[in-house]
């Protein structure tokens, strides 16, 4: 008859060639015989929790405890089952009392940080699988979980605007998985984000290299070596971005302002000309429906006034010494038309008092909206029912005799709506402060605005909102002057001795 330890050793074979009934049953008859032998309660508990019986399981391996307290294998396998009944408060516990026989125990500690991350301690999860690599450097199993763990903590830090913090989690991850694409371009990122750009195109490079057609590395990689001034550079990776996906607004954007940095114009004008082509399908493509023009204004006989409309609020110069100076030329330049100028509270009075004096029409908006609704202020003129022809122009630029001719042939047109592009860089379907119509046509622009307003807040933001909501509308019923993109407008009328050289829409800084 076999003792005990015999029977165990079989109980075991069994148990680890997979033959799980068969093992059971020998484990329980050794535990009719001696009710308390701790291997016999061990090992039938963890069965039970195999086959799916954490309840039946966690028991025994209990009873297993009281006969044996200092078993770290014992503690660990408790906790598992623990784990398994939804129990990670005492799971936890029990980890730690494995841990604390048996620092080196990988495996316990590789558990023990599973917990934690199911419980949302990210931190105490990695600390723990830090010490399981340190006490087992051969378990694959410790380092793959920590690599993940470091990566996603590394992420997460990067996306909420801690780059500094992420950066020991990706350098480590970076350690585990040198050939990760991924992890180069988030530890490339992240180094961009600290100031370390010339350590960030080494970073952005690799993700490259592992994978060729990585759009977002190369896109970065171009905007890293813009900003260490290698231009040339910058304009091979954003190329190759601009080719890797020809739907990438900001690649074909940053490739063209390069290649105008560089005097490339010709080629800039290529990727402008693409950048154009590329808006205006998107835009067609979320094109607002069931939206058309009017044939005719509502009460054409009300309409009397022509308005230059202009937003202003703040106390910049450039903008304020600007629209001052643009009142005065739409009295040389526009004889017949009228400067209006939307503000709000923030314009100091003695500006208000110089625009009134230069025969300006003030419109009040509501009291701090400039730094909201500013920018969309003066296609509002789009919609006053006085209005008859409307244009929209930007104070830190300055009204021209060129822009005057553009005016005047497109009156002579016929058509209700007129948009200027005057340089390579001009690329938006509509220029905020560079179009013009006939008022009464468009739909209530203020309330759209507003909306749009909220969505969506940056530098371009106004831009963005006549793309979604005028160009599908006027594209085919305005006149277009485009001075280089010869696809997408007509040249600019000539003054007398030809071209003029003014550019229109450009910055004017105050004298």
């Amino acid at each position: 008859m076999a003792t005990i330890t015999e029977a165990l050793t079989i109980a075991l074979d069994l148990h680890l060639a997979g033959k799980l009934g068969e093992a059971q049953d020998l484990y329980s008859r050794i535990l009719d015989v001696d009710p308390e032998q701790p291997d016999a309660l061990h090992f039938l508990g963890v069965l039970a929790g195999q086959i799916g019986q954490p309840e039946v399981g966690q028991p025994l391996i209990a009873r297993a405890l009281g006969v044996r307290p200092d078993a770290a294998d014992i503690h660990a396998n408790h906790a598992n089952l623990l784990r398994m009944l939804k129990r990670p408060q005492a799971a936890m516990t029990a980890y730690r009392h494995a841990i604390a026989l048996r620092p080196d125990f990988a495996e316990a500690w590789v558990d023990f940080a599973t917990v934690c991350r199911e419980n949302g301690n990210a931190d105490g999860a990695i600390t723990a699988l830090n010490r399981a690599t340190r006490s087992n450097t051969g378990l694959a199993v410790a380092q793959e979980r920590l690599l993940l763990q470091l990566h996603e903590r590394g992420r997460l830090r990067l996306e909420s605007g801690n780059a500094l913090a992420a950066l020991p989690d990706l350098f480590r991850a970076s350690e585990l998985a040198p050939f990760n694409a991924d992890l180069a371009f988030l530890l490339g990122n992240a180094l961009y984000a600290t100031g370390l750009r010339r350590d960030s195109v080494s970073a952005y490079r690799l993700a490259i290299a592992l994978v060729p057609d990585f759009h977002s590395a190369a896109f970065n990689l171009g905007i890293a070596l813009g900003k260490i001034d290698l231009l040339e550079r910058a304009a091979s990776a954003l190329r190759m971005a601009a080719r890797i996906d020809p739907t990438h607004l900001d690649a074909l954007d940053k490739l063209t302002i390069t290649l105008c940095a560089l005097n490339q114009e010709d080629e800039a004008n290529v990727w402008a000309e693409a950048l154009l082509d590329l808006k205006n399908r998107l835009a067609l493509a979320d094109a607002p429906k069931k939206i058309a023009l009017p044939a005719q204004p509502q009460d054409p006989e009300r309409r009397n006034r022509q308005v230059i409309a202009f937003s202003l609020w703040g106390t910049d110069e450039l903008y304020t010494k600007g629209a001052v100076a643009n009142a005065h030329l739409t009295r040389s330049l526009f004889p017949g038309w009228e400067c209006r100028i939307y503000h709000d509270n923030s314009v100091p009075v003695p500006v208000l008092d110089e625009l009134t004096a230069a025969g300006a029409d003030l419109v009040t908006m509501p009291p701090d909206s400039g730094p909201t609704m500013g920018p969309y202020w003066r296609f509002f003129a789009a919609n006053d029912p006085t209005v008859t022809l409307f244009l929209c122009r930007d104070c830190d630029s300055r009204l021209s005799a060129k822009e005057v001719l553009a005016v005047e042939a497109w009156i002579r047109s016929g058509y209700p709506f007129h948009i200027m592009r005057d340089h390579v860089l001009h690329t938006e379907l509509i220029m905020a402060g560079m179009w013009g119509g006939r008022a009464g046509l468009l739909p209530d622009l203020s309330a759209l605005a507003e909306r749009f307003a909220r969505s969506t807040a940056d530098r371009w933001q106004d831009q963005r909102f006549l793309r979604r909501w005028v160009w599908p509308l006027i594209r085919n019923h305005a006149l277009i002057h485009d001075r280089t993109h010869h696809r997408h407008g007509i040249a600019f009328p000539d003054g007398p001795n030809g071209p003029l050289p003014d550019r229109i829409g450009s910055r004017i800084a105050p004298p």
